[in-house]
């Protein structure tokens, strides 16, 4: 799978594209939301995670625009947040699921392995 981690936390990235890669799945990063809108039109992701909280942007609005138009339209998008009251109020938005940080192992494998 080729996926994207989008996340301006540098360690946080480092460890889940070792963790992605690990697996088998081709990684790119971005650090903030021109990142990856400039990714994400330009080339097929499959899964995107994406944290809400960019330094440059609003992760939600993020999301909006890449669904909008581009390879990557289609591709599972995954909000990265450390905010639980984002996922108390997530069926709001157009991401495809949450995960909540500190990101587990485990949790990330289910984003990996489901379809």
């Amino acid at each position: 799978m080729n996926l994207l981690f989008v996340d301006d936390n540098r360690a946080c990235l480092e460890t889940l594209v070792d963790i992605a890669t690990g697996l088998g799945h081709e990684t790119a990063v971005a650090h903030d939301g021109a990142g990856c809108l400039a990714l994400a039109t330009s080339e097929r992701f499959d899964r995107i995670f994406l944290d809400i909280s960019l330094p440059d942007a609003d992760g939600r609005e993020i999301c909006s625009q890449i669904r909008t138009a581009g390879p990557s339209r289609d591709a599972r998008i995954i909000a990265m947040t450390g905010h639980t009251d984002f996922v108390e109020g997530s069926g709001e938005t157009e991401f495809d699921g949450f995960l909540l940080k500190p990101i587990s192992l485990q949790a990330l494998e289910l984003f990996l392995l489901t379809r």
